[in-house]
């Protein structure tokens, strides 16, 4: 997943979040938490170059994103406090921190380049070997360095991020973070979307109005508690990328990770920009959320759940399957009681993974409402995916799904219309969403069924 020009880029991996004022400022703080646990689970594992990248997310976002929020001037005292304590550590610890990412990074860098020319080196020697093959050659070699995936392939200080960075630290220090945006009046004023989740499948329903869709996740604060992974540990067959897996299902009904690794270049374009995590499903929980669903799908009626997880080793896995209370439609879905589903989030200290629901009656894809639905959910983490289940579609039963980065994610921060409506298509006139291609079927994963109905 990694072409022969790519290098660890620190600055693209902590890009910067820009705020959208119809996302309550709680949903905010919610991210703002996620990611210090997310740097709590990398500093545990010793893992210093996503920690590194976790804690510039997270200045960055107390810096540059949560104050220019319209309701930040009003939200309590007690919070700033909070965030501007929590922003002087991450600052700390980050200039603790760089002497040994950058000697990391060197050393990973050098590797890279070491593997590259021996890479080209074999393509001389064996022009007949396919790419496929080549690839697999060097796997052995280059798998310390491949741990990292797209995220760690440059590291490069320039200036202007220095002296981002100790502006910071400096405003920090000195209390002087702002309160509002100058360009507050600039973003959208619409009404906020924390109402109820609401989903749906046809782009050209006529219905009159459809309740601007919400995420169905928790941004109450909540302790951090330890992460466990709940995995057999017993011969199966190893975890098999999920998009890969239709494909080589229909011609063969073994699959091996080996035979089906997304290692061809044509397959990189549908890489999204951000290069998120690995994200594990178990190979029964899109039939064991069909059987839950059975009933409402006999009828044409949707179901929704909530997908939630665990971190450890730089990937994410899906160990809870939520089911909220909810009423459906042919073409929609809303929770009735969304605190429910945040309380079994903050007791078990898991992370927002996405959300997964059926299209009885359609075929598989995002209508306009499910793109508005997951914007939410890949704001607050950008591993999140959307899952479609489609049991009439007769060429794809299921689909996961993210939106394009930054095309995608762009178009409908800026959309302000509800209901079933078209979208543009983004400026670099890609996709709006695309297939992940970095999901794993997993066999050896185990996951709980929460159902709140």
């Amino acid at each position: 997943m990694m072409s022969s020009t790519e290098r660890i880029n620190i600055a693209a991996s902590a890009q910067r979040l820009d705020v959208d004022n119809r996302i309550p400022l709680r949903y905010y703080y919610r991210i703002a938490d996620n990611i210090l646990k997310q740097a709590d689970i990398f500093r545990a594992e010793k893992n210093i170059i996503d920690l590194y990248i976790m804690l510039l997310r997270f200045s960055g976002l107390v810096s540059e994103t949560i104050p220019f929020h319209r309701d930040y001037r009003a939200s309590l005292q007690s919070q700033k406090v909070y965030l501007k304590n929590r922003l002087l550590n991450a600052l700390n610890e980050l200039e603790e921190l760089k002497p040994a990412v950058q000697q990391k990074i060197n050393e990973l860098n050098r590797r890279y380049t070491n593997q590259s020319n021996s890479l080209q080196q074999s393509a001389v020697k064996n022009q007949s070997l396919t790419y496929y093959g080549m690839t697999k050659a060097v796997k052995p070699a280059a798998r310390e360095f491949n741990s990292y995936g797209p995220i760690a392939q440059q590291l490069s200080y320039s200036k202007p991020m220095e002296e981002q960075f100790r502006w910071i630290l400096q405003q920090a220090i000195e209390n002087k973070l702002p309160d509002k945006s100058d360009h507050s009046n600039s973003e959208p004023e619409a009404s906020s979307i924390e109402s109820t989740v609401t989903v749906g499948n046809c782009e050209n329903s006529q219905k009159s109005h459809v309740d601007e869709p919400c995420p169905m996740i928790s941004f109450e604060e909540s302790e951090t508690a330890p992460v466990h992974i709940n995995v057999t540990r017993q011969p199966s067959p190893p975890p098999v990328l999920a998009e890969v897996q239709d494909l080589v299902h229909a011609i063969s009904p073994q699959v091996k990770e080996t035979d089906c690794r997304i290692d061809n270049p044509s397959t990189e374009a549908l890489v999204p920009s951000e290069s998120p995590l690995q994200l594990h499903i178990s190979t029964t929980m899109m039939e064991s959320f069909m059987k839950l669903a059975k009933s409402n799908t006999n009828r044409n009626l949707e179901t929704c759940g909530v997908l939630a997880g665990s971190l450890k080793n730089r990937k994410f896995y899906v160990t809870a399957l939520i089911i909220p209370k909810q009423e459906s439609t042919s073409d929609s879905c809303q929770t009735t009681n969304e605190e429910e589903i945040f309380e079994v989030q903050d007791k078990r200290s898991l992370f927002p993974l996405g959300w997964i629901h059926t299209h009885p009656t359609q075929s598989c894809f995002m209508s306009s409402i499910d793109l508005h639905t997951h914007y939410s959910y890949q704001i607050m983490l950008p591993e999140s995916v959307a899952i479609v289940m489609a049991p009439r579609d007769a060429s794809r039963k299921h689909g996961i799904f993210r939106l394009t980065t930054p095309g995608g994610m762009s178009v409908i921060r800026q959309c302000q219309k509800r209901g079933f409506h078209p979208h543009i298509q983004p400026p670099d006139g890609g996709p709006l969403y695309s297939t992940c291609t970095d999901v794993y079927m997993n066999p050896n994963l185990n996951f709980d069924v929460i159902d709140l109905r």
